[in-house]
């Protein structure tokens, strides 16, 4: 049974990426990839949150692979992000790479911890 709760995360996982792309893409503009930094930020709180419920046996086996393998499996782009930061190094686009890789790495991680200080509270 966990495989379909797997899949069926994993399908709500990629339209929730792809709705948050295309919000992205059209409210915030293509000059940074919003997107992907909003859905890895995003993921690294919801990964942290239920892996601490999980670890706390607040949430089953079977949720926390639903969410975690599933959802956040489908919903974060880390192959995304690579691409899109090799696209901007080839295009010279050094600030921008920087910028990005620090963005993405400080705010998923503080995310992380949010998420297991959120999880923690409860």
């Amino acid at each position: 049974m966990n495989l379909v709760y797997i899949a069926i995360f994993g399908a709500l996982g990629s339209l929730a990426r792809y709705g948050v792309g295309v919000w992205a893409k059209n409210t915030l503009g293509l000059i940074f990839p919003y997107g992907t930094l909003l859905v890895n930020v995003l993921g690294s709180f919801i990964l942290g949150f239920i892996v601490t419920l999980a670890f706390e046996n607040r949430v089953s086996e079977s949720t926390r692979l639903a969410i975690a393998v599933g959802f956040c499996g489908a919903f974060t782009t880390f192959s995304t992000f690579e691409l899109e930061l090799m696209n901007a190094i080839l295009e010279h686009k050094y600030g921008l790479a920087a910028l990005y890789v620090v963005s993405s790495l400080t705010l998923g991680l503080g995310a992380v911890f949010l998420g297991r200080g959120l999880a923690g509270m409860l």
